[in-house]
């Protein structure tokens, strides 16, 4: 078993800081060998499909798409995901066919527009009818030895988990040596842990949890707010 010190404290802009430093944690590694440092992964391009979700009252959230949407200047960006039809699509899909925090709505039902994208996600339908471009996404796996620590504050505000700063003489950044070419970075989201997509803080959890992590990164976050 091991422990996670967890502090949040309110920003003058609304953001709460998470500061995730390991101590006193049970290795996966056995004593006296270093952790494995793995290269982090793409497992996915910038690619456009298109997919239907059917209302299923057999599901939790069913009846809903699960989602928070932003508008930026390159169109409406998922920015938060909950239990829903997308959250449950992705459960049966591959990992590079999943959704993300971050991926694009390009039309919905036909409308393509940003209030007609809005107007139809909010319509009561039985079926929506979904064009997304899906962007690159990283994959990074950490193991944390005993006694080591993390090294990342993560700030976190409405659903977004991001990347702070990362503390010297951690894992991540020892990660960060490894792999100068693909660096955890302050300003990175945090779109997955170890299949966690839904909810910041249970992400936050898992990364005090679990000894091996398996963390989906994209650039930048996304402040504006939810429509």
């Amino acid at each position: 078993m091991h422990c996670c010190c967890l502090s949040a404290e309110s920003q003058p802009d609304g953001d709460q800081v998470i500061n995730v430093i390991t101590s006193d944690s049970a290795s996966a590694t056995p004593a006296g060998e270093v952790a494995p440092i793995r290269t982090p992964t793409s497992i996915g391009v910038q690619r456009k499909f298109t997919l239907q979700l059917k209302k299923d009252a057999t599901i939790e959230g069913g009846s809903k798409l699960g989602v928070t949407v932003v508008k930026a200047e390159s169109g409406m960006v998922i920015k938060t995901m909950e239990n829903g039809l997308m959250e449950n699509y992705n459960k049966h899909v591959a990992p590079e066919q999943r959704i993300y925090p971050g991926d694009r709505i390009v039309a919905v039902s036909g409308a393509s527009d940003m209030d007609g994208i809005v107007e139809k996600m909010r319509e009561p339908v039985e079926v929506w009818t979904l064009d997304v471009q899906a962007m690159r996404t990283w994959e990074v796996v950490l193991t944390k030895p005993d006694e080591a620590e993390m090294g990342l504050v993560l700030g976190w505000r409405s659903g977004v988990l991001a990347v702070s700063a990362v503390k010297d003489s951690s894992i991540t950044a020892e990660h960060n040596k490894a792999n100068p070419d693909a660096p955890i970075k302050a300003g990175m989201r945090i779109v997955a842990v170890n299949d966690i997509r839904a909810g910041a803080w249970k992400m936050v959890q898992e990364m005090k949890e679990a000894t091996t992590l398996r963390i989906l990164l994209r650039e930048g976050m996304l402040l504006a707010s939810p429509r």
